[in-house]
C-alpha cells in the first residue's frame, strides 16, 4: 500500500479524521428526513464504503446509514453498527477530567507530575513542568508520539495494541516541541498523558473511569471504551483512488493502532447516535457544571500554517474542543481519524443542532466532502 507523506499523515490523523449504491441506504423517518438523507447520499456518491449520520435538532433525532459495514460479506451498514471514532475520544477524556475536577479528585491547574510517577514524567521533556490544562489545550509543548517510525511499526505489525503508557515511551528522552504554555500545537501525546493522570489519580484503568463518569450516567449503550471490539463494529477500508475504488481492508491495522488500554487519544468505538447524544448533552450543561463549560471554551487560536486549505475555517482549540466557523455560524466539537475510520461531531449552539458523521473508509473524495465547510449547509 502506498503511504502518504509524514506531514500529511500527522495532520489528518488527529483532525479528520468500495463504492456503495443508494439501495444500501437506510434512512430514518421523521422531520426533515429528506434533508438529512442528503448528507448520507453525498458520501455514497463520493465513494464512501459506509456512512452513519445522526442529527439532533429541536424537532428531534434523525439517524441514517448507508453503504457497507463489510464489503466482503456484503453486509449493509445500519444505524446500530458501531465505528471507531478516532480523536472524538478526546472529548470523553476531557469530560472525564473535568468531572474529576468537580469531584475534587484533581485540579486542571495541577502539574501532571502530581499524579504520574517520576519514572514516566522524568523521561519526557517538559513532563515535570506541564499542567493538566496544558495537555487538554495542546500547549504542553511535548513531542508527538505518532512519528513516521511508529506508523511504520503499526503497518508491519511490530506495534500492536500498545497501552497509553507504553506508547508514551516513544517520546522518552526526545526533545520538546516548545516551552510549556508558549504556543499551541495539536499533539496526541497530550491525551496519553491525560489517560495516565486519570488512571493514577483514581487508581482505576482510565477506560473504566470514562465509563463510570460519562458513559453510564448518559446511558450510552453503544459506546465502548476498552480493548475488546464489539460484534457491531464495522470493518474499515482505505483507498487512495479518488472514488474509493479497490479499497483495502485495514480493520486489523486500526485495531492494532488504537486497540490498547487507555488509548484516550483515539481508541473508542460508538454509533453516530450515541456520539450525537453525548455531544449535545456535554455542550448543553447536562454533563458538567457551568464553570466547567466556561473553562472548556477558553480557546487557543489555531495557526493557519498548521491547517490544510480546506480546513481554514477551523479557528480555535479549547479544552478538548475544536471551534469552527461554518457558513451557518460557530460550531463546537471534534474530528476523528484512525486509518480507515474518519468522522466529525459538531454542535451549532445558535441553531441547537448537533451533527455526527462517521465513515468506515478513507478515500480522497469522501474526505473532501467531510472537510468541506459546505457540508454543514446540508443541515438547513
Amino acid at each position: 500500500m502506498k503511504t502518504r507523506t509524514l506531514k500529511t499523515f500527522l495532520y489528518i490523523l488527529p483532525l479528520l479524521f468500495a463504492v456503495s449504491c443508494h439501495k444500501d441506504s437506510e434512512p430514518s423517518p421523521g422531520p426533515n428526513s429528506w434533508k438529512y438523507q442528503r448528507i448520507v447520499d453525498k458520501f455514497l456518491q463520493a465513494g464512501a464504503t459506509g456512512v452513519s449520520v445522526t442529527v439532533i435538532s429541536p424537532q428531534g433525532t434523525w439517524t441514517g446509514a448507508g453503504g457497507k459495514a463489510d464489503v466482503q460479506g456484503n453486509t449493509v451498514l445500519k444505524p446500530e453498527n458501531t465505528l471507531r471514532i478516532g480523536s472524538m475520544t478526546k472529548l470523553f477524556a476531557m469530560a472525564t477530567i473535568l468531572k474529576l475536577q468537580e469531584e475534587k479528585v484533581l485540579n486542571i491547574k495541577d502539574k501532571i507530575s502530581k499524579y504520574i510517577p517520576a519514572s514516566i514524567t522524568g523521561r519526557i521533556a517538559n513532563g515535570n513542568d506541564i499542567t493538566i490544562e496544558q495537555c487538554l489545550n495542546h500547549t504542553s509543548g511535548v513531542a508527538e508520539y505518532l512519528t513516521e517510525d511508529v506508523f511504520v511499526g503499526i503497518m508491519n505489525g511490530t506495534i500492536s495494541r500498545f497501552s497509553a503508557e507504553r506508547n508514551l515511551q516513544f517520546i522518552y528522552d526526545k526533545p520538546a516541541y516548545a516551552t510549556p504554555g508558549k504556543g499551541s500545537k495539536y499533539c496526541n501525546s497530550n491525551y496519553l498523558l491525560l489517560s495516565s493522570v486519570i488512571s493514577h489519580a483514581t487508581g482505576k484503568p482510565a477506560y473504566d473511569v470514562v465509563r463510570e463518569k460519562i458513559i453510564t450516567p448518559l446511558n450510552l449503550k453503544n459506546t465502548f471504551p476498552g480493548t475488546a471490539t464489539p460484534t457491531t463494529l464495522t470493518k474499515a477500508y482505505y483507498s487512495e483512488a479518488e472514488n474509493g475504488s479497490n479499497a483495502a481492508d485495514v480493520t486489523a491495522l486500526d485495531n492494532a493502532a488504537v486497540g490498547g488500554e487507555g488509548a484516550l487519544d483515539g481508541g473508542m468505538i460508538a454509533t453516530s447516535e450515541d456520539i450525537a447524544h453525548f455531544l449535545e448533552a456535554l455542550l448543553t450543561g447536562k454533563v458538567l457544571s457551568a464553570s466547567s463549560l466556561a473553562q472548556m471554551q477558553t480557546f487557543q487560536p489555531i495557526n493557519p500554517e498548521d491547517l490544510t486549505e480546506d480546513l481554514l475555517y477551523y479557528k480555535g482549540y479549547g479544552l478538548g474542543l475544536m471551534k469552527i466557523e461554518t457558513n451557518k455560524g460557530t460550531a463546537l466539537g471534534h474530528d476523528g481519524h484512525v486509518h480507515g475510520f474518519v468522522g466529525k461531531a459538531f454542535y451549532l449552539p445558535s441553531q441547537k443542532v448537533t451533527m455526527v458523521i462517521l465513515l468506515n473508509s478513507w478515500s480522497p473524495a469522501a474526505v473532501k466532502v467531510l472537510n468541506a465547510k459546505e457540508t454543514f449547509d446540508l443541515l438547513f
